[in-house]
């Protein structure tokens, strides 16, 4: 019997479903991150492998891998030649708001993901529309590096009295083991700490605070998933989506996240989409992955699609 895999990777974990010919899934693995762009080939590479392999138990017959930052088609094989090398088998990469695209329901539908990093998508049809997100420059504000961003100026801001005052300025610096301010921004500024990393502490302090009454970190959340959520609704108007369709939502921030990020984003979307409709339960990434991955080598989806209605 032959076996094939789903990968869902990004900036904080990387997710694998295998599935046999008959499209019957059968087990999912976890590993670290695989952004190519945030911790290098040789790692993203290495993190789908082990996903893979823990995943499969044996060579698997072929592999759709849906990757942060796979986006060009340049990166597709930029990251699909190693991983061919390494696995031994036909391996398929595109970028990771794929995975929820081919999860997402109805059509047309519009997908949201915010998790490390924001995407956004549009499916209409056999058509998919994606924002366009090559670096910092470009793409959606509002995933959890961006509020990381906020979080580590507005601390080190108000610990010199420049910026309203926020438990951030001591909480955080006291998370990583350093003395001050002075000491957090002399390491943000040398990268010792990989930013995914930095994301996985700081972003959960800032959703702490908030939840505590500390209004610096709200508005931070707020202003960053109203930002989103405004992004998405104009990227979804511009491209004809029906005042009332349908919104896929993926990533950690707007599954189970802070309620104000995720009440603040349905605000911004519906300055421009003034009916959507917003789902966040079921239809997880991995599953849309698998879902990818049967539509790239002829593998029958319905037993994966009725997991999907299970998970």
């Amino acid at each position: 019997m032959k076996v094939y895999v789903g990968v869902d990777g990004g900036g904080t974990y990387t997710r694998a479903l295998a599935f046999r010919e008959d499209g019957a899934p059968f087990k999912e693995a976890r590993s670290g991150p695989s952004n190519w762009q945030a911790v290098g080939l040789e790692t993203a590479v290495r993190m789908v492998q082990e996903a893979v392999q823990e995943a499969a138990g044996l060579q698997p017959a072929g592999v759709g891998a849906c990757l942060a930052g796979v986006d060009l088609p340049e990166d597709e094989e930029r990251l699909a030649i190693p991983l061919r090398e390494a696995l031994g088998c036909d391996v398929r990469v595109d970028n990771d708001i794929i995975a929820a695209v081919h999860a997402a329901p109805g059509d047309p539908c519009g997908v949201v993901s915010s998790g490390t990093g924001a995407a956004v998508a549009l499916r209409q049809g056999s058509t998919v529309a994606r924002l366009l997100a090559l670096n910092d420059y470009t793409g959606p504000i509002g995933g959890a590096g961006d509020i990381v961003t906020q979080a580590l100026r507005a601390a080190i801001l108000a610990a010199q009295g420049a910026a309203p005052a926020t438990v951030l300025s001591e909480e955080i610096p006291r998370a990583f083991g350093l003395k001050d301010y002075v000491a957090l921004a002399r390491a943000t500024e040398s990268r010792e700490m990989p930013a995914w990393q930095v994301a996985l502490i700081v972003a959960p302090l800032c959703a702490q605070a908030a939840a505590t009454g500390d209004a610096v970190a709200a508005a931070i959340l707020a202003a960053q998933g109203r930002a989103l959520g405004q992004t998405s609704g104009r990227f979804f108007t511009a491209r004809g989506l029906p005042q009332d369709a349908s919104i896929a939502l993926h990533g950690s921030l707007l599954r189970g996240g802070p309620p104000m990020y995720r009440s603040a984003f349905e605000e911004g979307l519906r300055e421009h989409l003034r009916n959507a409709r917003t789902a966040a339960d079921g239809l997880s990434a991995v599953l849309g992955a698998a879902l990818y991955a049967a539509s790239c080598f002829g593998v029958p989806a319905e037993p994966l699609r009725a997991m999907t209605r299970e998970h």
